[in-house]
């Protein structure tokens, strides 16, 4: 029995707002109290204020990195640009097949001075061939040598110069002699000589006006000749060239 003048205790109220269970509470927040996580590059921000020598090393270390990579990069495409040249190079090789140019010994001249001390001077035509139908032949350098008994007489160097596909060219050799006066040998008179030209050539070859092998053409022309003199006869030679890739 209630007392009179106060309230039931025992008397059943309302569930509150937002209830919906033994167990189960919504909260409900105002909006300018709500707290959320912040994004990855403010705690980045944050972090670099907070110390910044390790934010610089570790900027530092992302810079050698892209150093690095960079550095990996060009090393990749400069061996593969080399690799490409060189395998194209080597493909056009056995396509054309490049051989050395042939020559002949057309005329010897020897210019004898009076004086038993002057050095004689040799002129040495020849006939130089490009054999190659679809390269041309460029003469970069070469040292030239003149042998009579396999000893040496006279040196010289052959002339700069270019040869297009299939061509022949006249060519002049001026040669110095080793010695003050001419072998007693090789001064008989009208007797016949024997002797041996050597040339050591440098040569470029070229294909559609670019410059691709660099090659090596050893000469070796051994001839006879009627005399030494003006009128010079060549009676007989034979010439073999080597020719190969520096």
């Amino acid at each position: 029995m209630p007392m009179e003048g106060h309230a039931d205790v025992s008397a059943t109220f309302p569930p509150p707002p937002g209830h919906h269970g033994a167990d189960t509470y919504i909260v409900q927040l105002p909006k300018d109290q709500v707290y959320r996580v912040p994004p990855r590059e403010n705690a980045l921000i944050v972090e670099q204020y907070r110390n910044p020598a390790t934010a610089k090393k570790r900027r530092g270390g992302c810079c050698c990195c892209c150093s690095r990579r960079a550095f990996l990069t060009v090393a990749l495409i400069v061996v593969a640009i080399v690799a490409v040249v060189g395998i194209t190079l080597a493909t056009l090789y056995f396509i054309f097949s490049p051989s050395g140019p042939k020559f002949t010994v057309s005329h010897v001249a020897v210019n004898r001075n009076k004086s038993s001390r002057a050095v004689p001077q040799y002129e040495v035509s020849l006939r130089a061939r490009n054999p190659n139908e679809k390269l041309a032949i460029e003469y970069q350098d070469g040292d030239v040598s003149l042998l009579f008994d396999d000893t040496k007489v006279a040196e010289g160097k052959f002339p700069t110069l270019e040869q297009g596909r299939g061509e022949a060219s006249e060519v002049t050799v001026e040669l110095t002699g080793s010695s003050g006066a001419l072998p007693r040998r090789m001064n008989g008179g009208d007797a016949a000589v024997d002797l041996k030209l050597e040339m050591k050539l440098a040569i470029r070859i070229r294909t559609a006006g670019l410059e691709t092998w660099a090659m090596r053409s050893d000469v070796a022309c051994e001839f006879k000749v009627s005399a030494l003199g003006n009128d010079t006869r060549v009676l007989s030679q034979q010439c073999d060239t080597k020719f190969k890739q520096y």
